[in-house]
């Protein structure tokens, strides 16, 4: 078969990874990268410190580069790109997807099904989370440390019989965790109401898990930003677990009290360019949609927004 893993961030560079070691030799397997990181893969190969670097891997791919225009068409596409780099991306994946491609979006947010559909009409968009504590350490190397790892995927709602056999074996063959969920919506749901939640709060004060949690403004706002997703869950036809909000601010405290969320992250690192979008504008979007006052999302969303984001 013929594989793309298109971002090779921290969440396509750790499967893109395990992929490639396992199944080098059986599958053509390509690598869609930017810049000094692109050229580092194709000098000396990827890196994975998996496990807080207990264990490293290093494999070369059949190519890396940074346009579709040197792939052909493939059967599996893997796409791990931040929100805002998600448009261009899918522009280019229509020059190497067919009817018979399946396409696995490893992204964050509720509505990321919608945003590829709009510009993308050919091939299989398989809905899907991961839980997965990866990043970019430097050029050619992602660090992984934390989180189940497994991903979680659905039918595509517009090929609700098809079953993707090939996707489904590949992730078997690369000893990948993987769940088949018939409702998964929910996952989804359930993985954004806490990301978006706690990647609001973080980032428009600075604050880490930890700083949040002991704040009782902080934690009240963000159980605000929750009880919103929730009814635009609920308005979206997905029904959350009745104890989602107490059930996410207590999975919070499983973190080191000096987490801080991959959005904050990204503001720190790139001001205006990072998912906040994906996350306010979403919610504040859905609000006005679904006549949902969202006053908790848009008080986090502003100050970000006052600060150039």
């Amino acid at each position: 078969m013929k594989i793309c893993f298109f971002g090779l961030g921290g969440v396509g560079g750790y499967y893109g990874t395990l992929v490639t070691q396992q199944l080098a030799s059986k599958h053509d397997i390509y690598f869609v990268a930017r810049g000094t990181h692109k050229e580092a893969i194709k000098a000396n190969g990827l890196t994975l410190k998996k496990n807080g670097g207990k264990e490293t891997i290093t494999v070369h791919p059949t190519l890396c580069t940074d346009t579709t225009k040197d792939l052909p068409v493939c059967d599996i596409i893997i796409l791990s790109v931040k929100a805002y780099d998600l448009k261009n991306a899918v522009h280019q994946l229509s020059a190497i997807s067919d009817e018979h491609t399946l396409i696995l979006p490893l992204l964050n947010g509720v509505d990321i099904y919608q945003r590829i559909r709009m510009h993308l009409h050919a091939g299989i968009v398989l809905p899907a989370c991961v839980f997965i504590g990866t990043y970019k350490e430097s050029p050619g190397v992602i660090y992984q440390n934390g989180g189940s790892c497994k991903i979680t995927l659905g039918a595509d709602p517009l090929y609700a019989k098809v079953n993707p056999v090939a996707l489904l074996k590949l992730l078997k063959d690369a000893n990948i965790q993987f769940e088949w969920d018939k409702n998964i919506q929910v996952a989804i749901w359930t993985k954004y109401i806490f990301i978006a939640a706690f990647g609001l709060v973080t980032a428009a004060y600075n604050k880490t898990l930890g700083q949040v949690l002991e704040s009782s403004e902080l934690s009240e706002l963000t159980m605000g930003i929750m009880s919103e997703v929730k009814e635009l869950a609920r308005r979206s036809a997905v029904h959350l677990d009745k104890d989602i909000i107490a059930l996410s601010m207590e999975k919070a405290k499983d973190f080191d009290f000096d987490t801080t969320t991959s959005f904050q992250r990204d503001v720190e690192a790139k001001g205006a360019t990072n998912e906040s979008d994906l996350f306010g504008g979403t919610i504040i979007r859905l609000g006005r949609e679904f006549n949902v006052a969202t006053i908790n999302a848009q008080k986090a969303h502003d100050i970000l927004l006052s600060k150039g984001c």
